[in-house]
């Protein structure tokens, strides 16, 4: 496929970092993958841009990633590219070696079951209840697509 370019797509909600292709990248194209309108990005590497969405960290999400060298938590999908001043002319590592620097994870809620018994006579009742929920941070294991 002359003229397309490999990016690499990584969706924590789908559990999946995928290569796709797009003839050219531009702030419509990406914000188009990463389902998102604010568009922000940081150099992953010497020749790579990592793009994520500036407003994926918002109440009710379901999952983020944490990215190695970078401090914050990201939200929603992630875009890597080849930073157009790089030499290559597509992602210069490999989908699995990429993967290394992220990690994802999602919030869990656990249900904590409270027991009573109660007696009457001969008879006894046992009753559960849900009492509350515990919260807890589970990592995500993302598969790998390629084309």
């Amino acid at each position: 496929m002359r003229g397309f370019k490999k990016v690499y797509l990584l969706d924590p909600h789908e559990a999946l970092f995928q290569e796709i292709e797009v003839e050219f990248l531009d702030e419509t194209i990406i914000r188009s993958h990463l389902e998102c309108e604010a568009v922000d990005c940081f150099r992953f590497d010497d020749y790579h841009l990592l793009y994520f969405d500036d407003n994926g960290l918002r109440a009710g999400m379901h999952y983020y990633t944490m990215v190695a060298g970078y401090p914050d938590p990201l939200g929603g999908k992630l875009l890597l590219a080849l930073n157009e001043e790089g030499p290559f002319p597509v992602p210069d590592l490999e989908l699995s070696t990429a993967l290394r620097r992220f990690d994802c994870f999602r919030p869990v809620l656990d249900p904590v079951i409270e027991n009573s018994r109660i007696s009457q006579g001969s008879i006894t009742r046992y009753i559960s209840i849900v009492g509350r929920f515990s919260i807890r941070i589970e990592p995500i294991e993302i598969r790998i697509i390629t084309l």
